[in-house]
Formats: C-alpha cells, sequence, structure tokens
C-alpha cells in the first residue's frame, strides 16, 4: 500500500528514492501479472490446470520484482519506522492492535486444511462419471496418487505462523507459489495421461464436470 506509506513519517531522501524504486517495482509486477491474463477459458481439465500454472507462475515472478526494492526499503526505516509500515493493510488504522496478529493466525490455520484449489480433484465423482476401465482406471490411479503428493507438498509449505512484517509475508508467499507450481508439476502429467487415455464421449463428461482444480 505505498499510498498509504505516508504514515512512516519523517523520511530522508534516500529512503524517498527507495520509496520510489519500490513503486517502479510493484509497477512492473502488476504488468507482468496482468500479461498472464488469458484471452480465452480452457475448455479441458489439463488446459485449466495449465492456465492456472501460467497464472501462479507470474505472481511468483512478480513477488521477486517486487521482494529486493520492498527489502531495501524497508531495511533502510528506523525502528518506529518499520512498526508503522509493518501495522500498513487493508482497513489500516480501523483494527485493533489485536487483530493483525489474529488475521495471521487463522490464515496460517486455513493454510494447514487438507484441500487445495489447484490440486483437489473429486477423484471418486469423476470415476462415477467417466466409468474408467483397464488402462484408463490404472491412469486414474496414478492421478489420485499425484494429487495427494502434490496436497501433501503444499501442506509441508504452509508457515507455522503468518510473519507480521511485510518482507516476511512476501517470503511467505514466495515459498507459498513455488509450492503450488511444484504441486502442478506432479499433478499435470497424470492428468494429461488420464485424459489422453479417454473416448471421445469421456472426455466430454469430464469437460463439463465441475472440478476445483
Amino acid at each position: 500500500p505505498t499510498a498509504r506509506e505516508g504514515q512512516v513519517k519523517r523520511r530522508t531522501p534516500e529512503q524517498r528514492a527507495l520509496l520510489d524504486e519500490l513503486k517502479t517495482a510493484a509497477a512492473k509486477a502488476a504488468d507482468v501479472f496482468k500479461e498472464s491474463c488469458a484471452d480465452s477459458y480452457a475448455m479441458t481439465p489439463p488446459g485449466r490446470l495449465r492456465a492456472m500454472t501460467n497464472r501462479v507462475d507470474a505472481t511468483l515472478n512478480a513477488v521477486r520484482i517486487v521482494r529486493p526494492a520492498l527489502e531495501k526499503f524497508y531495511n533502510s526505516l528506523n525502528d518506529e519506522q518499520k512498526a508503522r509500515f509493518n501495522a500498513l493493510g487493508p482497513d489500516v488504522g480501523e483494527r485493533s492492535p489485536q487483530q493483525p496478529q489474529q488475521e495471521a493466525n487463522a490464515q496460517a490455520e486455513g493454510c494447514g486444511e487438507p484441500k487445495s484449489s489447484l490440486t483437489q480433484l473429486p477423484i471418486e465423482r469423476i470415476e462415477a462419471v467417466i466409468h474408467p476401465a483397464g488402462k484408463q482406471k490404472e491412469a486414474l490411479d496414478r492421478l489420485s496418487q499425484a494429487t495427494k503428493d502434490a496436497v501433501k507438498g503444499l501442506q509441508a509449505a504452509c508457515p507455522d505462523d503468518v510473519p507480521l512484517t511485510p518482507l516476511g509475508r512476501l517470503e511467505a508467499m514466495e515459498k507459498r507459489l513455488e509450492a503450488m507450481l511444484q504441486a502442478a508439476a506432479l499433478v499435470q502429467p497424470a492428468l494429461d495421461e488420464f485424459y489422453a487415455a479417454l473416448g471421445n464421449e469421456q472426455k466430454a463428461r469430464f469437460n463439463t464436470l465441475q472440478q476445483v482444480a
């Protein structure tokens, strides 16, 4: 929230220059993120997962663009300025002192739940609708195992608590995005294999099957 950074009082000329660098990096990151938006919606499950992976990859690139500039600016602040900067965020000034930590704890708990919008495929429902047989069933079993392994990796990447400094939060976000890409890399080959093994009618059913991923 660079527009609200004015609350970090008495900036030095060096700090003002570093803040300008941060604003420039944030603008560049936003452009990178926008470029990842697809002009059309993928119609197949493998295509949707690839589109999501591209979006996550763009988000990770955006974080990596911002992080060096944020680190230089944050490290230039004195302790009082850092404390004010740490408090910046949504609805700043309207939260009680306890709210940031409460929100951080809630985020950490949510991250650790055994689910993931990136990898949670309704395997049982797929089996009921598609009726895979032979090699198709074997491919579905591999897809099921891949999704389980991916979710385990995502849960392992969840922080024990959410950092209260901007630098810490950005670092945690970067690790989480890296874990999401690794999860997608586990699922994508298995999903491609299963999809390729289906007949035209089965693919049509799978394409219209409502999925989280």
